[in-house]
């Protein structure tokens, strides 16, 4: 049984991981956190937990279980020492952290394992790996641009998605930047396009999220990866090709 801890319970997304570790067997939900001030009791908010507030954070996660965070980057600095007291693996969702924090992230995966992803959907890693596919065989004419489209709720602008398939067009190619276009309307869940072009072909590819679960479709998978894994930061791609190896062996 892998007991999890859910970092950012309050929001949207942190709801819809505690609803999915608790329906996903071989799994425990073991607490429920949030920031400093908006702690709840048992029953106001979850039926069987209370919500934890951070600095809280040593006392109730079991040492041995895994923490999922869902929060905001601002909320880095106080997980990292809640998670280092009890020497925690970390599946990590929340975007929009500065150089700074990842170089933080980094330390601390030297001796815990984290999987950080903007992104848990099967299909924006198939993208990633599509994007660095037609980065090293289209001619150097092909000119590349990304539209990234949301909700008017979100606040990161472009979304750490966006950022993260820019990043591997650019390593790939050895290019400039990626010219990435934000959109944040209505109650759009999110989208992905990106189009290629010369003077003489255009290709396209999308990828389109139909409700908020698309992007948790790889969660659980990276759940248990970390309860095994050895230190190190880790992606979604290292998560699915684990998968596939201990499907074949």
């Amino acid at each position: 049984m892998i007991e999890v801890s859910v970092h950012g319970a309050e929001g949207r997304m942190g709801r819809l991981v505690t609803d999915l570790i608790e329906g996903a067997e071989g799994f425990a939900l073991a607490a429920l956190l949030t920031e400093v001030g908006h702690e709840q009791p048992v029953g106001a908010f979850h039926p069987r937990l209370p919500l934890t507030p951070q600095d809280r954070l040593a006392a109730v996660h079991p040492r041995g279980g895994v923490i999922v965070d869902f929060s905001l980057a601002p909320a880095l600095d106080g997980l990292l020492a809640g998670a280092a007291a009890v020497a925690a693996p970390l599946v990590i969702g929340t975007t929009g952290h500065d150089e700074d924090q990842l170089r933080r992230l980094r330390a601390y995966a030297q001796d815990h394992a984290v999987v950080l992803s903007s992104n848990f959907s099967v299909g924006i890693p198939a993208l990633r790996l599509l994007l660095e596919q037609l980065a090293a065989v289209l001619p150097e004419g092909f000119m590349p641009a990304q539209v990234e489209t949301h909700h008017r709720h979100k606040r990161d602008l472009p979304s750490g998605t966006a950022r993260a398939l820019a990043r591997a067009w650019e390593d790939r190619r050895g290019a400039g930047p990626v010219p990435t276009s934000s959109l944040r309307i209505g109650g759009v869940t999110g989208e992905h396009t990106w189009t290629f072009s010369d003077d003489e072909e255009t290709l396209v590819l999308t990828h389109r999220a139909h409700s908020r679960r698309a992007f948790l479709r790889g969660l659980v998978p990276a759940v248990r990866f970390a309860a095994q894994a050895a230190p190190g930061l880790f992606t979604m791609e290292d998560v699915l090709e684990s998968g596939r190896r201990g499907a074949t062996a």
